[in-house]
């Protein structure tokens, strides 16, 4: 190089490849994108998302409020205070075991939504028609059209009385999920519907004899 020229070191500088499983690709690439998001990661926490979201959202999105209006009437207690940071399935995250009956239901929902999304619908916005009978019962109408909303009021319907049979536990409110162990349960379990297993594993037990 002649005297009194300086080197540019971006010209010089030294390309560095990484091996990638799809070939070679500069260090620019190593980082995952953000929007490479597993489809299983999706598939959890709607139940909380779902609350959440018809909490803010106008009245012209009442397809997101009716799976709050339902735990409201059903059990009787507040969906948000009581229900979004319950346990290991009904608050943010959603690993390992769930800690009790109330816990299932909400792993059941989350499960429930997960099938819908895999079939196409949207369950978020999906609207339908529902009616609460006396506070103890859900309705879905026959005004439902689609498949998806059809469904998607089974799936909120199933969660709702699967919670109105269990007992809560108030240890449970507030639960952080650095605390969930154990393997999560796969949503396979739920064969028959998420509604039917609850009834039958999570029914509530006779009372004690006096």
């Amino acid at each position: 190089m002649a005297d009194g020229v300086q080197a540019n070191p971006k010209v010089f500088r030294k390309k560095v490849l990484v091996r990638h499983p799809s070939g070679w690709m500069g260090p620019s690439l190593r980082t995952s994108s953000p929007w490479r998001t597993s489809r299983s990661s999706l598939g959890m926490k709607f139940f909380t998302m779902v609350i959440l979201a018809g909490s803010v959202l106008p009245e012209a999105c009442s397809s997101l409020l009716n799976l709050k209006s339902m735990v409201e009437a059903i059990t009787g207690r507040s969906a948000i205070l009581s229900f979004v940071g319950y346990g290991c399935y009904c608050g943010l995250g959603g690993h390992g075991l769930p800690m009790d009956e109330v816990d299932w239901c909400c792993h059941a929902h989350d499960c429930c939504y997960q099938k819908l999304f895999d079939l196409g619908c949207h369950p978020y916005v999906d609207h339908y028609e529902h009616a609460i009978e006396n506070n103890t019962s859900v309705v879905c109408s026959e005004l439902n059209e689609t498949e998806c909303d059809k469904q998607t009021c089974e799936c909120d319907k199933s969660v709702v009385l699967c919670l109105r049979n269990q007992t809560y536990n108030e240890k449970h409110r507030n639960y952080l999920n650095i605390y969930c162990q154990g393997p999560m349960p796969n949503c396979s379990i739920y064969e028959p519907p998420p509604g039917e297993v609850a009834r039958r594993h999570f029914s509530p037990a006779p009372p004690t004899p006096p």
